[in-house]
């Protein structure tokens, strides 16, 4: 996760400098929620009180309706789980953002939830019967005011998953704890920015002329990620969701469980994470700054030139022409494997070059800018969605298209 470049956005501070990382909960402290290390009494979802504790019903999801986002209340988490470490040792993080922290979780079954918990390296038993040792992934508010911001984004994820088709592009959402003001979701070890980082040290390392054009991931992975995250995006936008946030540390790679052992086939499924700044939003709201939630966090890096003009004058709100720019430096990231503006010395000079709109120039004048040169598949798959001009941008939709059609040329 990229903590340097990400500023939450509130109305007292709405600049681009970067944060001091908040400091996670720890367990000696005093104001951590009580159950905030193990979830042990589920909750249920369609009480009469909701999972925030307001006294409007709450509206359980199902597959086979659309809901209304003005009646969606966060689903309830029913999983038991414990954290791994302890309050002495602390406990194991997967990382850190503007907002929260998220923490690695062991499922428990209902006889092991007072157990201290070592993750096991394979399923023990405990009094008799088996313990899973599924992991869990627990966001976690770093800070008081993150609270509205979780319960927010638990809205979205609940809202997203009463839709049939959220798995193949969401990650898996497990509910909210009302008690310590935590998502549950499920784990995935790997996120598309570390990938990125691996591939190009691998890339570094084995050098050669007939690979040097080709984005570090290989053509194969980076044409299948550039069209399972398209159509990740055409989904949320036909479901009226706004991410916010797009950038490689909030795409999740989830393994595939592929019964075949193909070598020729990407094993892993994208999934978009972190919802936070994320907005539902209709006709009248899209363009709308009195009627629309304004960003919660930015990160420079992937900012449309638009975004990160209206700050310096304006709220700055999300838009889908914003988020089409974001999945589109992304992708540039999968192919070179750092920033296109890793070569800047200072924030405000990367901050500088990302308002410019020439994330394709600058890109080619770094080390691997032979993997987007112009003509080649990258640029002609990315070109449309990096236009400066919000007018001149493509739709999601339109550069579904338009990648279709250069990868089948």
């Amino acid at each position: 996760m990229s903590k340097a470049s990400e500023t939450p956005v509130t109305e007292r501070s709405r600049n681009l400098t970067p944060p001091c990382t908040p400091p996670p909960y720890h367990a000696k402290d005093p104001a951590i929620p009580k159950g905030f290390d193990r979830q042990e009494t589920p909750s249920i979802s369609n009480s009469k009180e909701n999972a925030r504790g307001d006294t409007k019903a709450a509206v359980t999801p199902t597959a086979e309706e659309t809901l209304s986002w003005d009646l969606i209340s966060p689903q309830s988490c029913t999983k038991r789980y414990q954290l791994s470490g302890s309050p002495s040792s602390g406990y194991e993080e997967f990382g850190q953002g503007a907002w929260s922290t998220v923490y690695r979780a062991i499922e428990t079954s209902e006889t092991s939830s007072s157990i201290p918990l070592t993750p096991p390296s394979s399923p023990v038993t405990i009094s008799g019967k088996p313990a899973t040792n599924r992991v869990l992934a627990i966001k976690a508010p770093a800070r008081k005011d993150a609270h509205d911001v979780l319960y927010h984004e638990a809205r979205v994820l609940t809202y997203l998953h009463s839709s049939r088709c959220a798995s193949a592009y969401v990650v898996a959402f497990h509910g909210y704890n009302a008690t310590s003001k935590s998502l549950v979701m499920d784990a995935n070890p790997m996120n598309l920015e570390t990938h990125a980082k691996d591939c190009l040290k691998n890339a570094r390392a084995n050098f050669s002329t007939r690979t040097m054009f080709d984005p570090v991931c290989g053509p194969q992975e980076w044409q299948s990620l550039a069209t399972q995250l398209i159509d990740g995006l055409e989904f949320l936008h036909s479901n009226n969701c706004i991410h916010g946030d797009i950038k490689p540390s909030n795409i999740l790679l989830c393994p595939k469980d592929n019964g075949s052992s193909s070598s020729s086939s990407v094993e892993y499924t994208p999934l978009y994470c972190d919802f936070s700044s994320s907005r539902i939003y209709d006709d009248s709201t899209l363009n709308n700054p009195k009627e629309t939630p304004q960003i919660t966090a930015l990160t420079s890096d992937y900012a449309s030139p638009e975004l990160l003009t209206s700050l310096q004058s304006t709220a700055a709100i999300a838009t889908t022409a914003a988020d089409i720019y974001a999945l589109a430096v992304s992708l540039v990231v999968a192919a070179i494997g750092t920033s296109p503006y890793a070569g800047a010395g200072m924030e405000m000079l990367k901050l500088s070059m990302a308002r410019e709109g020439r994330v394709l120039e600058f890109a080619r004048q770094a080390d691997q800018g032979t993997r987007i040169m112009k003509g080649r598949m990258v640029e002609r798959c990315l070109k449309d969605a990096l236009v400066k001009d919000v007018g001149e941008r493509c739709t999601v939709k339109e550069w579904g298209c338009s990648v279709q059609a250069v990868l089948a040329g």
